[in-house]
C-alpha cells in the first residue's frame, strides 16, 4: 500500500472539492473557501490529505463512496490513528490537523466540536515536539556566521571544480545572510534584485511584501556588514558564473546550478550540506531562527526583545515557545559545572 494517493487517483468528489476550495475566481465566479492559503501550505496539505485517502481504499474502500466531509466520522479517524500509531505525537497532529482543516472548509455548517475536541486532545499529547532533534543543533549567530564566511571565502577556494566553487561560494552566502537575518526559505528563495533585495555600494537591504511573510506584514531590515564579504563575492563571481549555465536571464538572487532561480526544496540541502563541511553538523535552515532567538536571549534581556522583530512574529510568545533555548543551554551549563565540581570532591 502506498503511504499518500497521489491526486491523479484521488475519487472524483475529493478532486472536485479541492479544485473548488481552492479555486481563485473573482467577483462574479466566487472563490474557494480556502483561495486565500499560500501556495506552500497548500502544498503541504495534500500529502496529509492523499494519506488519509490511501488509509481509506486500503481498508474502508466502501467509505469513498460517500461525501467527502461526511466520510470522516469520529470512530474512521481513531481508527486511522491508530494506523499512525506508530509515528511521533507531532506527527500525528499533523495529519488530523491537515486533514480536519480541509474537511472543516469544504462543510462549515456541519457540526465539527467532537473532532476539534479529538484536535485538541492531540495537541495537548504532542507538546513541543520532539526536542531532541534540536540537541547539539542550536549552536550561536556568530559561529554560524563564521561557517558561512568561511565556506564562502576561503573553503571555496579549494573546491574540486569550478561549479562546486561557485556553489560553495553561494551557500556560504546564504548561511551567512540566515545566521544575522533568518527569513523563511520562501522569503530567501523569493528575494528579486531590484524588487525585495537592494543593492548600494556595499550595503544591501531587504524589503519583502506581505506576500513573503507568514504573518502578512511587509518587513524590512538592512543587511549587517558582516554579511557582506560573502554576498558581494556571490554576486560578483558566482552568480554571473551560475546564470551563464542557464539559457535565460532573470533577478532571482539565489541561482541554481543549471542557471535557473534556487527552489524551495534545494535550499534546506544546500545549508545542511554546507554547515556540515564547516562544522560537522547538519543545520536546517529554520534551525537558524532558534539560533537568532538562543543567540539574543543570552546576550542581555535587552538584546531579548529583539527577537520578534528579527523572526517578524506578530508577539513575543512564538520566540518564546518555540525558539528560545537559551535557558535550557544555561540549565545543561551549570549541570555540567556541578558534575566537574563533584569529579573534583572524588580526586581529592
Amino acid at each position: 500500500m502506498r503511504l499518500v494517493l497521489p491526486r491523479t487517483e484521488w475519487p472524483d468528489a475529493d478532486s472536485a472539492m479541492w479544485k473548488a476550495l481552492f479555486a481563485k475566481g473573482d467577483l462574479l465566479d466566487g472563490q474557494g473557501q480556502m483561495a486565500h492559503v499560500r501556495r506552500t501550505t497548500q502544498m503541504s496539505l495534500e500529502p496529509r490529505y492523499g494519506r488519509w485517502l490511501s488509509w481509506l481504499r486500503a481498508n474502508e474502500p466502501h467509505a469513498l463512496d460517500v461525501s467527502p466531509p461526511q466520510r470522516a466520522t469520529l470512530d474512521r479517524i481513531k481508527a486511522w490513528l491508530v494506523a499512525l500509531d506508530h509515528t511521533a505525537p507531532m506527527t500525528r497532529l499533523a495529519f488530523i490537523d491537515g486533514l480536519l482543516r480541509v474537511l472543516m472548509a469544504a462543510n462549515p455548517e456541519r457540526d465539527w466540536s467532537a473532532h476539534r475536541t479529538l484536535r485538541a486532545r492531540l495537541k495537548k499529547q504532542a507538546g513541543r515536539g520532539a526536542q531532541t532533534r534540536k540537541k547539539g543543533k542550536i549552536l550561536s549567530s556568530n559561529v554560524l556566521l563564521d561557517a558561512g564566511l568561511n565556506l564562502a571565502l576561503v573553503a571555496a577556494n579549494e573546491a574540486r571544480s569550478p561549479i562546486w566553487r561557485a556553489i560553495h561560494i553561494r551557500d556560504g552566502a546564504i548561511i551567512a545572510l540566515l545566521a544575522l537575518l533568518p527569513i523563511r526559505r520562501r522569503a530567501l528563495i523569493g528575494l528579486r534584485i531590484g524588487e525585495s533585495i537592494f543593492f548600494n555600494d556595499n550595503t544591501a537591504t531587504l524589503a519583502l511584501p506581505a506576500s513573503l511573510t507568514k504573518c502578512g506584514v511587509p518587513w524590512e531590515a538592512e543587511i549587517p556588514g558582516a554579511v557582506m564579504p560573502a554576498l558581494n563575492r556571490y554576486l560578483q563571481d558566482a552568480r554571473p558564473f551560475l546564470l551563464e549555465r542557464g539559457a535565460t536571464r532573470h533577478d532571482a538572487l539565489w541561482v541554481d546550478r543549471k542557471g535557473f532561480p534556487l527552489g524551495y526544496s534545494a535550499v534546506a540541502p544546500a545549508v545542511k550540506n554546507g554547515t556540515e563541511r564547516m562544522l560537522g553538523i547538519r543545520i536546517s535552515p529554520h534551525l537558524f531562527r532558534d539560533a537568532a532567538a538562543t543567540t539574543l536571549a543570552r546576550h542581555s534581556p535587552q538584546a531579548a526583545t529583539l527577537i520578534r522583530p528579527i523572526l517578524s512574529h506578530s508577539s513575543d510568545k512564538t520566540a518564546e515557545r518555540h525558539y528560545n533555548h537559551a535557558k535550557t543551554i544555561e540549565a545543561g551549563r551549570d549541570y555540567a559545572a556541578l558534575l566537574a565540581t563533584l569529579k573534583e570532591g572524588q580526586t581529592r
